[in-house]
Formats: structure tokens, C-alpha cells, sequence
């Protein structure tokens, strides 16, 4: 696969999705570790105190929301560069293991992280998903490494430069 440079897109937000995907997983990592503290006489583990603002939780949730915005902003232009705007129209409400197909990845470890991904996105953006779930309650900061680590994947595999 070529290298592609977004540049040679259209005009497109997709390196702010990106980038507001990434700065937000920092920060929450940031305020997570700012919140723990080594457990006293040198126990194993940690004691976490409590974040009244929940800003780790707060930037978990901006990151699962904007990797989601980054990924269909990313599939849209790939897929409409590829094969044209009638077939992307085609592949629109399809999930991202689809439309990853189409562009020739079949890496399983990225559709693998699609699938947790779209739960977890479905649940973050419909709240009333959490009472179908089997998996209540998640760990927000959990489910942002999982969000961060599919799109440096798809990032990855596809040669994206992100400027």
C-alpha cells in the first residue's frame, strides 16, 4: 500500500479529529496518573484518590467519541478516493469491518478492535445501550486505550501522515 498524505484530499478536518482524539487520550492518562499515588511502606499497587472535576473520565470520553469521528471521517475519504462517491454511499451505514474490507485491509486485529470499538462507541453515544449490555460497567480510560490503539492501527496499515 502507498503512503497516503491527507493532504492530497480535499479540504477535510480529519488530522483535528485525529489530533483532538490523541490530545484528549493524553490528557486523561495525565489527570489519571496525577490521581494515583504508590501505596504506603512500599505495598503492591496503587491508591487512587478522587477527581471531583472527572477529568480523566471526561477526556475518556472525548477520546472513544472523536477516534469514532477521525475513523468515519478517514474510511469517507479513503473509500470515495478509491471507488468513487457512488460506492461510498453504498458502504455508508455499513460497519467498519465492511468498509476496511473494501479498502483490502483484512487484518484481523484491527477488525477484532472494530468490533469492541463500535460496543463501546454505541454505548458511550446512546446511553440507553448500557441497559442491553452485558459488560456494564466499563472502564472509560480501558475503552479509550482500545479506541487510541484502533486508529493508530488503521493509521498504521493504511501509511496515513498525520501533519
Amino acid at each position: 500500500m502507498t503512503k497516503e498524505n491527507l493532504s492530497s484530499f480535499v479540504h477535510t478536518n480529519v488530522q483535528v479529529f485525529y489530533k483532538i482524539a490523541q490530545e484528549s487520550y493524553e490528557a486523561m492518562n495525565e489527570h489519571f496518573r496525577s490521581h494515583t499515588r504508590p501505596k504506603p511502606n512500599g505495598e503492591p499497587g496503587h491508591i487512587f484518590t478522587l477527581d471531583p472535576q472527572q477529568k480523566s473520565f471526561k477526556n475518556a470520553f472525548i477520546t472513544i467519541i472523536f477516534c469514532g469521528v477521525f475513523l468515519e471521517s478517514l474510511l469517507h475519504l479513503l473509500i470515495v478516493k478509491q471507488s468513487g462517491l457512488e460506492v461510498f454511499k453504498k458502504y455508508d451505514r455499513k460497519p467498519y469491518e465492511e468498509k476496511l474490507k473494501l479498502l483490502g485491509c483484512s487484518d484481523k486485529s484491527i477488525t477484532d478492535l472494530c468490533e469492541k470499538y463500535r460496543d463501546v462507541r454505541r454505548e458511550v453515544v446512546h446511553e440507553k445501550a448500557y441497559l442491553d449490555s452485558d459488560n456494564f460497567p466499563r472502564f472509560a480510560q480501558k475503552e479509550a486505550e482500545i479506541a487510541i490503539e484502533l486508529i493508530n492501527k488503521v493509521v498504521a496499515y493504511f501509511k496515513i501522515e498525520i501533519g
